[in-house]
C-alpha cells in the first residue's frame, strides 16, 4: 500500500498538484510545505492563494526514506 500511495503521489506532484496520500505541515500560503506520506516526503513551494495568477505547486523535492529521489521546477 505504501507504493501504490508513494507513486500516486508521487505523479500528482510531478502535474504539480498537492499530493492526497499524505499528511502535511504547510506553511501561511496554505499549501507549501512538507508532506508526509508512508516512507517518503515531499517539501513543496507554490503559489495556493485565491489571488495567485498561476495556482498550484511550483517547486517539489521527493524523498524516500530521507533520500532525495526527484525534483522539479515550474517555469
Amino acid at each position: 500500500m505504501a507504493i501504490l500511495t508513494g507513486i500516486f503521489d508521487w505523479f500528482r506532484v510531478k502535474g504539480f498538484e498537492k499530493p492526497i496520500f499524505t499528511i502535511s505541515i504547510t506553511a501561511d500560503d496554505g499549501g507549501s510545505g512538507i508532506y508526509y506520506g508512508l516512507g517518503y516526503s515531499i517539501n513543496i513551494k507554490g503559489n495556493f492563494m485565491p489571488e495567485d495568477e498561476l495556482p498550484g505547486v511550483t517547486y517539489y523535492e521527493y524523498y524516500i526514506f530521507g533520500i532525495l529521489v526527484d525534483k522539479g521546477l515550474r517555469d
